[in-house]
């Protein structure tokens, strides 16, 4: 099982959008700034924002697709605000089989 995980930085007013089978490990190395070559290096104050534990890894990867393709931040606040519509989210993309 898998986690689909979206976190902020204030400091630089971004989100990360992404999908592991060990959240706990890889937000820490967000934290730390593991990933020198990735935009999100530039921040150390990584909060989770929202997190779904315990979902196939091909869903969760389904969501990080559609929340990157999206590129709204207006799009992340409105999941972060209205569960349902995350909940619905979740269905859809668990449904949906990749051509």
């Amino acid at each position: 099982m898998a986690t689909f995980y979206i976190i902020h930085s204030k400091s630089t007013e971004t989100f990360y959008t992404g999908s592991t089978t060990d959240f706990a490990m890889q937000f820490e190395q967000h934290k730390r700034g593991h990933f020198p070559k990735g935009f999100k290096s530039s921040a150390r104050d990584w909060e989770s924002y929202i997190t779904i534990p315990d979902i196939d890894i091909e869903t969760a990867n389904r969501m990080v697709k559609h929340i990157k393709k999206s590129k709204a931040k207006d799009y992340i606040e409105s999941l972060r605000a209205d569960s349902t519509q995350l909940d619905q989210l979740v269905i859809d993309l668990t449904n949906k089989r990749d051509k």
